[in-house]
């Protein structure tokens, strides 16, 4: 599938670029979104990425109806927007990385 990012804090840490100041997550958490990242990458479609259920994939409801989250670890969350193309496959936007329980 194709990855793109609304989130260029989030785009640059999967790229490995540099991000000014403090991080606002550790390192552990960063490899965990990583991996995640190039997974959901390397997935044909959105009946293959719901297999993996340590991703547990789920849609969201309330005022985050219309969106989907997919699993970095216990505590975080990424938060995605999936955009369907007919012709040749979808494409998966992210939004946020988030701590699930805040």
């Amino acid at each position: 599938m194709v990855i793109k990012f609304e989130n260029t804090y989030l785009e640059r840490l999967y790229s490995g670029k540099e991000v000014k100041g403090k991080p606002k997550y550790a390192d552990q958490v960063i490899s965990k979104f990583r991996k995640t990242i190039d997974q959901i990458k390397f997935t044909e479609n959105l009946s293959e990425l719901k297999k993996f259920r340590g991703l547990n994939f789920e849609a969201l409801s309330g005022n985050f109806k219309g969106k989907y989250s997919v699993r970095v670890d216990i505590k975080y969350r990424l938060i995605l927007r999936i955009e369907q193309n007919k012709i040749v496959v979808d494409e998966i936007i992210v939004e946020d990385l988030t701590n699930h329980y805040k």
